[in-house]
């Protein structure tokens, strides 16, 4: 692979049809390129046909997909991510020895890391989401991945993690850069957010990003039907992705604005008095999620709604910007809702107590600074 011109150029390799659609990429492009690397390009695996064009990205990036097929989810998905390791491993070694390689997720980083060492690109392992809780694999063979995953992290230039608390084991390698906006994005919702007509009530919740099944969809339905006489209306964003969440945006208290941009999204916040953040705890990764709209709400001053059983949201409880009930307790969660629609005291005290933690959570540009800056020096 020619990059020869590899100081003001970036590979980036992640299983998704596009960066632009995966937040944390997307601002990571942002990033480089209002920094100076124009010249971006993105290796990934065409999950759904067409899915490759990048149409949120405001400038063009070179696009090279290794892997069609296979969608997201379903009994065939596992092998999926096989043929993707192998393709990416024989791919690896066409990489420019003075390449910077960013690779979303061990089932991107494992397969560079012998051509890393053998031709010398910089290889940055983004573990936004950790393989070996993300699949249910069996018990054994679960284990030696968990073992990969400690020899990938220790052998990276850079292991860039949203939390610790995902891991058994430590590294050198360890970079945390926690899932926060990009101020970039931030001014362009401002300005979104005067320009747009949005649903007005004595609350808003803001229901926005994969709205799945283990998203909490059933019970953000059954919120609605509950909260039907209240002063309560939802605004509703994201891939439509299960009958309960297709059924909600049909809804005459919801405002579906579809599938929009990360600016756009945080427009909506500014227009909400609440995030609703649920993750099925049936799944390990949900119970240790280091969701982008925490970073999202505490930017925007939005309170947020998280499930009991998620134990990386244990923060903001303590700061006092949450809401907290088990994730099949709708009854309580509705009661309360509709408590607090009525009696606004308790939304300010969330804008408040944001305000307080917004200027030592750094924005996503300014950890991304420190980090460019820290292997420099290495």
């Amino acid at each position: 692979m020619d990059n020869s011109n590899s100081k003001n150029s970036i590979i980036i390799i992640s299983p998704t049809s596009s960066i632009s659609k995966r937040t944390r990429l997307y601002k990571l492009a942002i990033f480089l390129y209002e920094s100076g690397i124009k010249n971006i390009t993105h290796i990934g695996w065409e999950r759904i046909k067409g899915e490759h064009n990048e149409t949120l990205l405001p400038f063009k990036i070179k696009k090279e997909v290794i892997l069609k097929g296979g969608g997201y989810g379903g009994p065939t998905i596992r092998r999926f991510y096989f043929f993707w390791m192998a393709k990416l491993f024989f791919k690896s070694f066409s990489i420019n020895k003075r390449s910077k390689v960013w690779a979303l997720g061990f089932e991107s980083a494992f397969p560079l890391l012998l051509a890393s060492k053998i031709k010398g690109f910089k290889l940055y392992f983004d573990d936004a989401d950790r393989f070996s809780m993300l699949i249910n694999f069996p018990f054994f063979f679960n284990k030696i991945i968990q073992s990969l995953e400690k020899l990938t992290s220790r052998l990276s230039f850079k292991h860039i993690i949203p939390v610790v608390e995902r891991y058994d084991f430590t590294s050198n390698r360890f970079h945390i850069i926690r899932n926060s906006p990009s101020k970039s994005e931030l001014l362009k919702a401002k300005k979104i957010s005067k320009n747009k007509k949005w649903i007005k009530a004595s609350l808003v919740i803001n229901i926005n990003g994969w709205l799945g099944k283990g998203r909490g969809m059933k019970t953000a339905l059954d919120l609605y039907n509950s909260l039907i006489n209240d002063d309560i209306a939802f605004i509703l964003a994201g891939r439509l992705d299960s009958e309960e969440a297709i059924e909600l945006s049909k809804k005459d208290k919801v405002q579906f604005l579809g599938e929009v941009s990360n600016a756009e999204a945080l427009a909506s916040y500014l227009n909400s008095d609440l995030v609703y953040t649920y993750y099925d705890p049936l799944h390990e990764i949900n119970r240790y999620a280091a969701s982008n709209k925490w970073g999202d709400a505490i930017k925007t001053e939005t309170g947020i709604i998280v499930n009991s059983e998620v134990k990386t949201a244990d923060y903001l409880k303590n700061i006092g910007m949450s809401i907290s009930f088990p994730y099949h307790n709708t009854k309580d969660l509705s009661l309360y809702l509709s408590k607090i629609s009525r009696d606004s005291s308790k939304i300010e005290k969330f804008r408040k107590n944001a305000n307080k933690i917004s200027e030592e959570f750094e924005c996503f540009e300014d950890q991304l600074k420190k980090l460019f800056y820290e292997t420099k020096k290495n």
